[in-house]
């Protein structure tokens, strides 16, 4: 699919390449009243088969009056308090989307295990717990990061629940590279360390510190996906929107999705002013003028209603 901006330049069929100057589109959808009240913070209990350890996920719920959700499936070490899932807040009140954001385990307000704790497979669970489990009805999954990976595993287990999936700069299989970094900055003494099992930090420049451990890598290696072609069975509507600047996710990486993708339904679009984390006010414009355009697409008998 071409998406084609009038600023943009394309770069091959289905992506395109925004510059900083874009302007939303005009709104596709009826507005709502927005509160300024922050909704409360509630709990969905996960019990672990394994431990049998309760874990507590943190969530936002807010209603909405159309169909089709949205919920923010952050990237690693992010939770609900990130810019990109505050300003999805008021901007679901104002057109009406029922929206859900939460902390994964060991972040933000969620309880019964600490960070170091914390699996991929954890995170796993928690998103597909939210998605299935708290959300009502299909969704338009914004997922960031390695948010797309987690949304693409359970879209293969629950298509159902997936009307939409905006990836933000989709960061899949990375356990390797981030463990090479990791054991590049270890002392003897500390290699030793995360060798026994131990947690050791790693710095990132643009992050502060990490806990990490081997057991947390060694987790991840169960969810590396093929970017074989067609062999992503992602089958809603997918847009990609990836910064031209990511330091830590090559833009091309995106590039690789498309044929990745079962869908026939994809765009990607790069934004040549833009990082990692997209939270700059030009790139939140896109973000949100991406959700409209999609949502309008899906039910256009709700725009007006």
């Amino acid at each position: 699919m071409m998406q084609v901006f009038s600023t943009s330049r394309v770069l091959h069929r289905g992506v395109a390449l925004l510059h900083k100057t874009h302007t939303p589109a005009v709104s596709l959808l009826k507005k709502f009243h927005v509160s300024a009240t922050e909704p409360e913070t509630l709990f969905h209990e996960i019990k672990d088969t394994k431990s049998g350890k309760v874990r507590r996920i943190a969530y936002h719920k807010t209603s909405g009056p159309r169909s089709v959700g949205v919920i923010y499936v952050p990237g690693f070490m992010s939770d609900k308090s990130g810019i990109k899932a505050q300003e999805l807040h008021p901007f679901c009140q104002k057109y009406g989307f029922p929206y859900v954001r939460y902390d994964p385990s060991g972040l933000g307000d969620s309880e019964g295990v600490e960070l170091t704790e914390a699996r991929m497979s954890s995170w796993v669970e928690d998103a597909r717990e939210i998605i299935i489990k708290v959300s009502d009805g299909p969704q338009i999954i914004v997922a960031s990061s390695m948010g797309c990976w987690i949304s693409s595993i359970i879209a293969k287990e629950h298509p159902e629940k997936f009307a939409g999936l905006l990836m933000l700069a989709p960061a899949f299989n990375f356990g390797e590279k981030y463990e090479k970094v990791l054991l590049s900055q270890l002392t003897p003494k500390l290699l030793k360390k995360y060798e026994d099992g131990g947690v050791v930090n790693l710095y990132a420049p643009d992050y502060g510190e990490f806990p990490l451990s081997l057991a947390q890598f060694e987790d991840m290696k169960q969810f590396n996906i093929t970017k074989a072609t067609d062999s992503m069975p992602v089958t809603c509507p997918v847009r990609i929107i990836h910064g031209i600047k990511d330091k830590d996710v090559p833009y091309m990486e995106s590039l690789q999705l498309l044929p990745a993708l079962q869908t026939p339904n994809v765009t990607l679009t790069y934004l040549k002013h833009a990082g990692h984390r997209l939270s700059d006010v030009t790139s939140l414009d896109v973000i949100l003028d991406t959700v409209l355009k999609l949502a309008s697409t899906l039910h256009p008998r709700e725009n007006n209603s």
